[in-house]
């Protein structure tokens, strides 16, 4: 890949951003709302929240304005958004905005007058835990406080759900959002590379993850820390780490799990490799050669326009008649909670009824275990919606890395 010099992405266009005001638009209109609210969301990093669900609870003002703290006010006839924000400066898109004044409820409730909202029927995205966004918050992601005030000020307009409403809108994928999904799908899969290539026995495993981000930071993501896992077979399930460890060195017959995060425009590309430092056992090969097959099974079904109830009972049932047992493990991607999501804890019952559409964007990494059960694997990577299935947004080969 081409070094961070001769990257060419400078932002979103005009283009994207009005793509995106307007699709929002027509969704709140088709929901008879009279503008969509996203209000003042928590700050997941001061809950401990993992790094994704972080950035997931201030995702929908990111998708609207590129700020990354922001309330945002869009009107569904239209009119140009009110923006509310305690950053610095503007962007290309929005070099203009209100500063918050006094707090967040008051600046939100003067801006929703300013917009004849008094006795409107206002959508708010994630009030709730939602379908297509949101998935992992099941609380929502909506500062109490600040809403709580804007509920207070303006007594007589209705205040109802819209998580759906921004979600949908974030559900299908730009060109230009593909495009850097693509990109950062080519850093993650590049910072694999670099982990196989380092992965020996007696390596640091604190060495082995600095020199995998410096790949791609180099290559032009955001810093986003990998999940990395470890340790010999056997020993219940491998310890997680999302920063370098300290004293840990890589031994023989040690199994490394992943998830490899590459962020380019804003937006979180995953690719995942199993590897394991020795031979590989002839008893986890059915599994292996199973996952593979459930894989390619997978991206030939992804086809818009089906509710996922097929697709899921698809790859659920998949290892049956080799007498394993297979699960789903996929979600969206994107700006950090991305959804559906379908997991072995959440089997994705309340998604059945969802349609895949055209040019959304998953992370598919279903799960296959070997018939006695003592093993499981999982890889996978980032695949587009087609009309033909599911083209993976880099080519790599499905399977387990052996590592003498």
């Amino acid at each position: 890949m081409e070094s961070p010099a001769d990257i060419k992405w400078t932002g979103y266009s005009l283009a994207e951003r009005d793509w995106r005001w307007q699709r929002v638009r027509e969704s709140a209109a088709k929901a008879g709302f009279d503008c969509i609210l996203v209000p003042l969301c928590v700050d997941g990093r001061n809950l401990h929240l993992s790094l994704e669900q972080a950035r997931g609870t201030r995702s929908d003002c990111r998708f609207l304005t590129c700020f990354d703290n922001a309330a945002v006010i869009l009107p569904s006839d239209g009119r140009q958004p009110v923006v509310i924000s305690d950053q610095e400066s503007g962007n290309d898109w929005l070099p203009e905005f209100r500063p918050v004044e006094k707090s967040w409820g008051e600046s939100m409730t003067r801006a929703l007058l300013d917009a004849g909202m008094e006795r409107a029927r206002i959508g708010v995205s994630g009030v709730r835990r939602g379908f297509y966004t949101h998935g992992r918050a099941f609380h929502g992601v909506v500062n109490h406080s600040s809403y709580a005030e804007v509920l207070r000020r303006l007594p007589n307009a209705r205040f109802e759900n819209a998580t759906e409403v921004v979600g949908h809108a974030r559900y299908v994928k730009s060109a230009e959002q593909i495009g850097c999904l693509r990109r950062g799908a080519a850093i993650a899969a590049a910072g694999i590379d670099k982990m196989i290539e380092l992965a020996k026995p007696g390596i640091d495993e604190g060495l082995l993850y600095t020199r995998v981000m410096q790949r791609m930071v180099g290559l032009g993501s955001e810093y986003y820390p990998m999940a990395f896992y470890s340790g010999l077979h056997g020993g219940g399930r491998l310890p997680r780490f999302e920063d370098p460890t300290e004293g840990r060195t890589l031994q023989a017959n040690y199994r490394i799990a992943n998830e490899v995060d590459a962020v380019f425009g804003g937006l979180i590309a995953q690719e995942q490799q199993p590897i394991f430092l020795g031979r590989i056992p002839d008893a986890w090969k059915p599994a292996i050669d199973l996952q593979r097959d459930m894989y390619y099974a997978a991206l030939e079904h992804l086809t818009p326009g089906q509710p996922f109830a097929q697709f899921m009972d698809l790859v659920n049932s998949f290892g049956e008649k080799r007498g394993m047992k297979s699960q789903l493990l996929m979600h969206g991607r994107g700006y950090g909670d991305d959804g559906p999501l379908f997991t072995p804890q959440n089997r994705g019952g309340r998604n059945r009824d969802l349609l895949i559409e055209n040019d959304c964007v998953f992370i598919v990494k279903p799960i296959a275990h070997s018939a006695d059960g003592t093993f499981d694997t999982s890889w996978g990577g980032c695949v587009l919606v087609t009309e033909n299935g599911g083209e993976p947004l880099v080519k790599r080969t499905p399977g387990m890395v052996s590592i003498s």
